[in-house]
């Protein structure tokens, strides 16, 4: 009895949900636990085709400039059409293009199907939260973001292991995986949603543009400034896929199984840690959550700078870690609030590209002030941009929490 009580004590966070949260958990496990195809993709390209590194890059940034689109777009097209009927579709798109890849396509076929990839992947993530976050009551969507975000790092942790073993037997059954992973998310959909009614949420015709422009996330100045600032935060938070490794390497003369050893530590923190951390994120302030992950983000880098033993990068990564466990709840809560009454889903669709964005610079930047100014310098550089973020962000997190949404009735006469 005292077992059965303290199990019921240890779920008790992750019950009581809406039942469509529950469906969106099981499709981002699903579709994640074949989600490491893409980065096999620079040692596929160069094994089966011969395309030299230098052009490697290239064409693997189709597939970002896909995501990119696709996240802004998703989100838009769900303020006029049903979310989970877009999100079956940009599922199966995404299933057909990674079985393509692993076909003997010719080469000039790879870039145009990456992007097409990267448009389906991108833009199911806006839908895949709105889907999850909207039919929960305000002061529940941290722990369905953070429930969300540990069904996501489940799968990858689970992809990683299959991918590894699939990719000794032949990098297109990597591909192959992920697109049959991919498939079964989105007949588990159809499934689903044909058996689960779900409230669905507020959508505005398309004929009523003009009338709802002022609803549009582009005419919001302080949440573009917050964007502007989690702009630089996602940077800076991108270096530890990036440069860490390099430096680890140059600087602590630690091999690539230290890197796998400080992302075990970050996958373990987030399934432990992230859903207690949303429960308390209303109770600690929203505003602060998000201002500290920004400014911690940055922070955490220095602790590189103190010394070469392990223990600095493994206190570095925890640091890091718990800046994540912070922004991502505390930004999407944020997002949440802004847009009620609102466009929801291009305000959705602006926060997923903005923050899938960061791939088109943040390595080639981060490694250039490597190269060229040495680990100390970009260390430091990222700590102080993310307390310009942080000032950046200031006004309008006070903005966001502080206002009022406009009429929702101004959005249904129009």
């Amino acid at each position: 009895m005292c077992m059965r009580t303290r199990l019921k004590h240890l779920l008790a966070p992750y019950r009581g949900l809406p039942r469509s949260v529950y469906i969106q958990l099981v499709c981002s496990l699903t579709n994640n636990m074949g989600g490491m195809a893409k980065l096999f993709l620079p040692l596929y390209l160069h094994a089966n085709y011969g395309v030299g590194y230098r052009w490697v890059g290239t064409m693997v940034s189709a597939y970002g400039f896909g995501v990119l689109i696709g996240a802004y777009r998703g989100g838009s097209l769900s303020d006029r059409y049903d979310s989970r009927l877009l999100s079956k579709l940009f599922l199966a798109g995404a299933a057909l293009s990674m079985i393509l890849l692993s076909m003997p396509i010719p080469l000039w076929l790879f870039a145009p199907v990456l992007l097409v990839s990267g448009l389906c992947d991108g833009a199911f993530r806006p839908l895949n939260q709105r889907l999850a976050l909207e039919p929960c009551p305000p002061a529940r969507r941290a722990q369905a973001q953070g429930m969300l975000r540990i069904a996501m790092n489940l799968g990858v942790a689970m992809s990683g292991i299959t991918g590894g073993f699939l990719a000794t037997l032949g990098y297109q059954w990597v591909y192959l995986s992920n697109g049959v992973a991919t498939g079964i998310a989105a007949l588990w959909l159809a499934w689903a949603y044909r058996r689960t009614p779900v409230v669905l949420e507020q959508r505005h015709s398309e004929n009523a543009g003009a009338n709802l422009a002022h609803l549009s996330p582009w005419r919001d100045v302080p949440f573009l400034r917050l964007l502007g600032g989690m702009v630089v935060a996602a940077a800076v938070f991108d270096q530890l896929y990036s440069v860490v490794g390099l430096y680890l390497a140059e600087y602590n003369h630690l091999g690539p199984n230290w890197l796998g050893i400080l992302f075990t530590i970050n996958g373990l923190m987030v399934v432990f840690l992230q859903v207690p951390i949303a429960r308390r994120m209303e109770q600690w302030g929203v505003g602060r959550c998000a201002q500290w992950g920004v400014v911690l983000t940055g922070l955490s880098y220095l602790l590189l700078l103190v010394g070469p033993q392990p223990i600095w990068p493994i206190l570095m990564v925890i640091a890091q870690t718990t800046s994540e466990l912070l922004i991502s709840p505390a930004f999407m809560l944020l997002v949440m609030r802004r847009s009620e009454g609102r466009l929801r889903g291009r305000y959705m669709g602006l926060y997923s590209s903005a923050w899938a964005g960061r791939t088109l610079f943040a390595p080639a930047l981060g490694a250039w002030v490597y190269g060229t100014a040495g680990g100390t310098t970009l260390w430091v550089g990222c700590a102080l941009a993310t307390v310009l973020a942080a000032l950046i962000q200031l006004t309008p997190v006070r903005i966001i929490l502080n206002q009022a949404p406009p009429d929702e009735a101004v959005a249904q006469q129009a």
